[in-house]
């Protein structure tokens, strides 16, 4: 009878790790083929992929320290009539499976901006792999160059400005970095403009043993208003402005001149921004206030605390104005104003954008008030007054 009931429980155990589910397709990291990075250029009616693949050992060996050889880093090309047939592409020489879900960074080149973006990118969101946290980017470089520009001290790829633009913003706020999901809502959502950093490479302020080593900077950023219509490209001395009306601005400086001479050098903080909007005479006009703490880095001229924050703020208040009209001469609305009209009088929007193409010109935005307060001038004090 023990026999019997042992033999009972021996096909009971049987039976239930037949029911367990195994491991037996799982594969190791070696044989998986992982695409870190995308890149979407548009010519001669073809769309062309390039993709950036890393040596995932070496990105786990770089992790832990520096590493004394250069990362590895493989680029692929691909064409199609349509973005999808070439994205496919990439499968036929890849020897491996292909996963795209650790994908960190998007580049878009200008021409492919050009497109109907809004159909374009649609595509690229059927991808179920592609996830909507990358990092994205415009460019007019070659984005085969951008994708293998290394990092400093043999480090790995993914320490570049390409997969993490954050941490350099954050200690020099200026163009803010863009996710692929902002980037999306943005195109998509009525009188908004989409800002889309602009990569390029510097190849001369870093040097590597007296040679030139090239390194990824973002110098300006692409507009393209609602539906993803194209408008143009604003360079970083045509956008000095627009740091001081995002929201994730932390940390930005400016210079401060007195009579025509550099007086202090000026580190604001953390800007609070309000903006608002009346109608004069059914027109809309829009007002921008912003207030920020600093801090005086350098004093090159006797100048006091009071001195510094008026001029300061003049600064700051001439370059929100200069920006302002930069966009202007690329038809753009840099700061969204025109969102304030859609969302708090969605009708008269309605009746002023069928009646005009442009809703803005340069007296709509009629009054820009800036007050800097100083907290911390260093060990040497200055004079709070004249």
């Amino acid at each position: 009878m023990r026999v019997y009931l042992r033999l009972i429980k021996i096909t009971v155990a049987l039976l239930l790790l037949n029911l367990l589910s195994g491991c037996w397709d799982i594969k190791e990291i070696q044989d998986v083929n992982y695409i870190t990075a995308l890149g979407i250029d548009y010519e001669d009616g073809n769309f062309i992929i390039y993709t950036q693949m890393l040596d995932f050992s070496y990105v786990a060996k770089a992790e832990t320290g520096k590493s004394d050889k250069p990362a590895q880093v493989w680029t692929g090309k691909t064409t199609g009539k349509t973005l999808n047939m070439a994205i496919s592409q990439v499968f036929n020489s890849a020897q491996e499976r292909t996963v795209w879900s650790h994908i960190s960074c998007i580049i878009m080149s200008e021409n492919y901006l050009k497109t109907d973006i809004v159909k374009n990118t649609d595509t690229l969101n059927r991808y179920q792999e592609v996830r909507w946290t990358p990092w994205v980017f415009g460019t007019k470089e070659s984005i085969e160059r951008l994708l293998t520009t290394t990092a400093f001290f043999n480090l790995s790829p993914l320490k570049t400005l390409l997969h993490e633009p954050l941490q350099e913003y954050k200690q020099k706020s200026y163009i803010v970095p863009v996710r692929y999901f902002d980037f999306v809502a943005q195109l998509t959502e009525p009188a908004t403009t989409a800002l889309l950093p602009n990569l390029t490479i510097d190849s001369s302020t870093w040097k590597l043993n007296k040679k030139n080593d090239p390194k990824l900077i973002i110098d300006g950023a692409y507009a393209l208003s609602s539906e993803g219509k194209y408008n143009g490209l604003l360079k970083n001395n045509e956008l000095s402005g627009l740091r001081w009306l995002q929201e994730e601005t932390r940390r930005s400086s400016i210079n401060v001149k007195k009579d025509g001479v550099h007086a202090a050098f000026v580190y604001l903080e953390d800007p609070k921004i309000r903006r608002s909007l009346k109608m004069v005479h059914g027109v809309p006009r829009y007002q921008v206030h912003i207030e920020s703490r600093a801090n005086v880095t350098e004093a090159l001229t006797e100048i006091t605390e009071t001195e510094i924050e008026k001029l300061a703020a003049e600064v700051i208040k001439q370059e929100i104005l200069d920006t302002y009209n930069n966009g202007l001469k690329i038809k753009s609305d840099v700061y969204s104003l025109e969102h304030l009209l859609f969302k708090q009088k969605t009708g008269i929007w309605k009746q002023l954008q069928q009646s005009s193409d442009d809703l803005l010109d340069e007296n709509s935005l009629d009054f820009v008030t800036v007050k800097v307060n100083i907290e911390f001038v260093g060990m040497m004090k200055l004079p709070k007054k004249p």
